[in-house]
């Protein structure tokens, strides 16, 4: 993975989180809302969940989120903001998945 696809990745998580109007906090309330809900709740704060978020979408040394954040992730954006399910091509679902893809996670696990 070269710096410039971790970068796309890194933007792409940003812009997806800003397009919903989220805060970084915002989104981390939100990861830990939804593992609560999934019956796999978080033992992070808020803040600890915060500098995740961050590093992920750093425009330095962009990270890829581990695999727990990844399935939270995917659980947040398969919804569309009016709440509704949405995967399909243009879908911040299928955003998500390439986001994910720039920051080197496997074909095979997405």
């Amino acid at each position: 993975m070269s710096a410039h696809d971790r970068n796309v990745g890194a933007a792409t998580l940003k812009r997806l989180r800003l397009s919903r109007g989220w805060s970084l906090a915002d989104t981390a309330r939100a990861i830990i809302s939804t593992a609560t809900q999934l019956g796999q709740p978080l033992d992070a704060s808020v803040a600890s969940v915060q500098r995740s978020v961050a590093r992920w979408e750093s425009a330095t040394a962009p990270i890829l989120p581990g695999e727990r954040y990844q399935l939270l992730l995917a659980h947040l954006y398969a919804r569309g903001a009016d709440g509704q399910i949405a995967l399909g091509a243009g879908s911040d679902f299928a955003e998500l998945l390439d986001a994910l893809a720039h920051l080197g996670e496997s074909t095979r696990r997405l």
